[in-house]
């Protein structure tokens, strides 16, 4: 059974030990979903399984026994004395592989649409589209004699038996057996009382998740995504100098874990990504004065370089500037780990360190004993919350290192040599205090950067 974005597996329940026995040594994971979602049932599970050539996962809708039911409450169990079941052997290659009959086929879809087909009163017979090319093999598995020569009688589950009738692609099936088959279905998983009870259920449950959705759409990542890890979420930070790719590899990755897991992606520099519009007009207005400002960092403050008005303005500029900058990457550290909370997978472009200043995300204030009592005070603020943020690490954290030539090639002019350099040799010292950082080498193509990424986020998982 194969669903359009993903693989349904039936297992028996004898063999789930060892089912989740070989997924767990193909890396698999499994999702747990909301309550309210769509197939959440008992006997019924995620599992993903992952493809580190490709840079892919692949969907396991497991289904400990059959159950049918509505669409938000399959609780119903068939039976498997009384669901017929045959089997044929398709040769493929060298392998033989069996395959339901066209009459199994028929058998299980119509148990499934048994439940959620409505059609006017006025009519009898409910149109199944695309199983009507089950029926040029009619003949084969019609269990009675037919009253038309259009009709076939099928034995679906027990003694309830279905006339069919067929039209190009379409199965046309009576709604009177419908009706019966339900019931047969319901008495014989031990369900008694009206099958309006069915109907109730599943509109309560199907207008909870649409709420829920409308709420996620107009207040995201307020409330836990559909589906979501077993273990949890990951805060994932990638970190590298300017032209490696890490935006790139970060809308891929996001990309890639969106599909069927809840995934975000934050951002912790200073560019043009995402942030808050206060930082924002603030670089406008500080743009004009950059050289003033990088000339403060390099001189850490000196004396020398406070004697004049115009130096002062820079320098109190400067202490403003990173207390804002600090006070929105502090916001952005404590957003990422409560969303990794609720089950989000958070893909980081980025991450604060207070290791040295003005280099890869740190502080940038200046800390010179003789500034005045505000510059200080503000530059206390800016090492008070790096501090804070240096107890927040990542679940994960990934450094993509690459030489000079690399960058220069995909971003040309977008970083110097020397600045190339310092910010290798930092990272370099945050693996020495760090050694679980991972390291993933920039200088191959992007597709192998990702696949590499992709595997080092999943095994986190």
């Amino acid at each position: 059974m194969a669903g359009l974005d993903d693989v349904d597996l039936l297992v028996e329940k004898a063999d789930y030990g060892a089912f989740c026995t070989v997924v767990s040594g193909l890396h698999g994971i499994r999702g747990v979903s909301l309550a309210c979602y769509d197939n959440v049932c008992a006997g019924r599970e995620d599992w993903f399984i992952p493809d580190f050539t490709h840079g892919k996962y692949l969907h396991l809708d497991v289904h400990i026994g059959l159950r049918v039911g509505w669409e938000f409450r399959k609780r119903y169990l068939l039976r498997s004395d009384l669901f017929p079941c045959r089997w044929e052997r398709v040769e493929i290659g060298n392998v033989n592989i069996p395959v339901a009959t066209p009459g199994t086929e028929i058998r299980r879809a119509i148990t499934r649409f048994a439940f959620g087909c409505w059609i006017p009163p006025w009519k009898s017979w409910v149109a199944l589209r695309g199983l009507g090319v089950l029926l040029s093999h009619s003949s084969s598995f019609s269990d009675k004699g037919q009253h038309r020569s259009d009709e076939i009688v099928l034995n679906c589950y027990g003694t309830s038996d279905c006339r069919l009738r067929g039209d190009n692609d379409t199965l046309l099936v009576h709604r009177r057996d419908l009706r019966k088959l339900r019931r047969r279905i319901r008495r014989e998983c031990g369900f008694r009382g009206p099958t309006v009870t069915d109907f109730t259920v599943h509109l309560v449950r199907k207008t909870a998740y649409l709420i829920l959705r409308l709420v996620q759409r107009l207040a995201p990542h307020s409330i836990a995504p559909k589906r979501r890890p077993a273990n949890g979420g990951l805060v994932v930070a990638l970190v590298g100098p300017d032209g490696v790719g890490k935006s790139t590899q970060v809308d891929r990755l996001v990309k890639t874990f969106r599909w069927k897991f809840g995934c975000v992606k934050s951002y912790a520099g200073t560019g043009d990504g995402k942030g808050w519009w206060t930082r924002k007009l603030a670089m406008k207005l500080i743009a004009p004065h950059k050289h003033h400002l990088k000339s403060a960092i390099e001189h850490k403050g000196s004396s020398g370089a406070l004697r004049s008005w115009t130096s002062f303005v820079s320098t109190a500029g400067l202490a403003f500037w990173g207390l804002l900058i600090a006070v929105e990457r502090y916001a952005m550290v404590r957003r990422a780990h409560r969303s990794a909370t609720r089950g989000l997978i958070v893909i980081c472009d980025r991450w604060p360190q207070s290791l040295r200043r003005g280099y890869l995300d740190g502080p940038i204030a200046p800390t010179s004993a003789d500034h005045l009592p505000v510059i200080k005070l503000l530059a206390r603020l800016e090492r008070t919350l790096y501090r804070r943020m240096q107890e927040m690490r990542p679940h994960l954290t990934l450094h993509v290192v690459s030489d000079y030539s690399v960058s220069e090639r995909r971003k040309p002019g977008g970083i110097r040599k020397e600045a190339f350099d310092a910010r290798l040799s930092l990272m370099a010292e945050l693996r020495r205090i760090d050694p679980e950082i991972k390291t993933v080498d920039a200088s191959e193509s992007m597709e192998t950067v990702f696949c590499n990424l992709f595997r080092h986020v999943w095994l986190s998982l």
